[in-house]
This record gives structure tokens, C-alpha cells and sequence, in this order.
């Protein structure tokens, strides 16, 4: 790994900029539910994610695109929409309904930060569920690295922290780097939370939002450390997610 890379943390997306994303990586964390759902996703067999802002946008899209096999999902306050294929939990993503499809996708939070991300020279897709395969993307590179939460309505998000966290923990041990703020604080929040996952989305307002609507299985899927060992990336020209790398050499996570 190079010497004194630059790792910054940004706790909520409101504060990117082009400029300030346009010579990094960008890795882009929506535990609770986007990125781990799109992750599934694509496991589960879709071709691509179109991430959209709008939900009008959306429907727009997807039935530009009804020629093929499309599916329409999202969320809007957690909630599925109306009208929509499928909704936001991981579950719903199953190879019988995904296999060869291309799935456009709106949600309150993670397909914004996704989409504020894009100005990035690379943009990947994190959660729990790809951690180490992630990492090993991670430490091959040589450009900063700019970890992006959605955070929830707004306002920080634990789960987001805390993965970013686990990132900042595993390019520490693996080479010098110089952190902003943002990266000690979401340091030290996966060391006094991180190694009771499910306990900590719970605790989080996302997980406890998800809990008073019944997807308490939701929780446990973002929680599944490696469940997976692909690393989605953000495509240009269309813009959309696709599969960019596959397997992992070794688990990092910390037990």
C-alpha cells in the first residue's frame, strides 16, 4: 500500500462535491438498507442497478425500459411503494424473481448518496455482507478513499458509521494513512460497537425504525458479515451498478 494515503469519512452525504471526490475512491455504506440490498440483488442475479432520486423518476424509467425485464423497487420512510415490483428488504431479492433483470431503484437515503458519489474516479457499493471483499479492493489502491454514509433522514447513521468504521480499522493495520475527524469518530464507534452487530443495528434509529415496521429480518441480513464476495461499482454511460469484482482471498473481519 502507498504511503500516508488520505482516508476521510463523510458521516452524511450533504457536504460532497464534485471536486472534492473527483481523484478518489469512493466506497458508498447504506447498511440499513440500499447498499446491502443492492448487493443481494446482484447475487441474487439482476444485470445492473439504476439508482434513481426520484420516485416519479423512477416509474419513468422503468417503464421506458418494460421492452426487457425490469423490475421496479424502492422505498420511501421504509415503507414499499405503491405500485412497485418490490420494496427494500434484502429478502424480497431472490434468483427466481432477479435472475437476468435490470432493477431500477429509489430509496430515501442510499440511492442519493450513491448518486452524489458518482463524481468520484471509482465508486464501490458497501456493506456488512461484502466487508472483506471490499478490503481487498481497498488494499490495492493507491488514490484516497472517500467513505460515504447515507445516514438516516439527514443525520448520522450508526450502522453507517460502524462500517466505515470497520474500514478505517482494516486500512490502519494495513499501511499509513492520514483521517479526518469523521474517520477517528467512526474508528472509535465500530471498537465499542462493532463486535455485537445485531445489537448495534437495533440500537441505531434506522434499525429501530425498521423494527416498529416488522423487518426485523432486515436487521439480521445487513448483519451477515461476508455473506458475499462480489464488490459492486458504479458504471457510467448509463449510469447504473454492476458487478466489478469477485472473490475473496481471506476474511478480515476482526472476531
Amino acid at each position: 500500500m502507498p504511503e500516508e494515503r488520505v482516508v476521510r469519512v463523510h458521516l452524511t452525504p450533504q457536504r460532497l462535491t464534485p471536486t472534492l471526490l473527483a481523484d478518489s475512491l469512493a466506497v458508498v455504506i447504506d447498511v440499513l438498507r440500499a447498499t446491502t440490498t443492492m448487493i443481494h440483488a446482484l447475487a441474487a442475479g439482476c444485470e445492473a442497478v439504476w439508482p434513481v432520486e426520484e420516485v416519479e423518476e423512477a416509474r419513468r424509467i422503468a417503464g421506458e425500459m418494460r421492452a426487457g425485464r425490469v423490475l421496479l423497487g424502492g422505498e420511501r420512510d421504509g415503507l414499499p411503494l405503491p405500485g412497485f415490483d418490490v420494496g427494500n428488504s434484502p429478502k424480497e431479492y431472490t434468483c427466481s424473481r432477479c435472475k437476468g433483470t435490470t432493477l431500477v431503484m429509489t430509496t430515501t437515503n442510499g440511492t442519493r448518496a450513491l448518486l452524489r458519489a458518482a463524481s468520484a474516479a471509482r465508486t464501490l457499493i458497501a456493506g456488512f455482507v461484502n466487508y472483506s471483499a471490499v478490503c481487498e479492493l481497498l488494499g490495492d489502491e493507491s488514490r484516497p478513499i472517500d467513505l460515504v454514509c447515507a445516514g438516516f433522514n439527514g443525520d448520522i447513521a450508526l450502522e453507517d458509521a460502524l462500517l466505515a468504521g470497520a474500514f478505517v480499522e482494516f486500512l490502519c493495520e494495513h499501511g499509513s494513512v492520514v483521517l479526518n475527524d469523521a474517520a477517528r469518530l467512526a474508528w472509535d464507534c465500530f471498537e465499542h460497537h462493532g463486535r455485537i452487530l445485531d445489537g448495534a443495528l437495533e440500537l441505531s434509529a434506522g434499525g429501530a425504525h425498521l423494527l416498529s415496521l416488522g423487518f426485523d429480518d432486515d436487521l439480521r441480513a445487513a448483519a451477515s458479515v461476508d455473506r458475499f464476495a462480489l464488490v459492486p461499482e458504479l458504471r457510467r454511460d448509463p449510469l447504473r451498478v454492476e458487478i466489478g469484482a469477485v472473490g475473496i482471498v481471506k476474511s478480515h473481519w476482526q472476531k
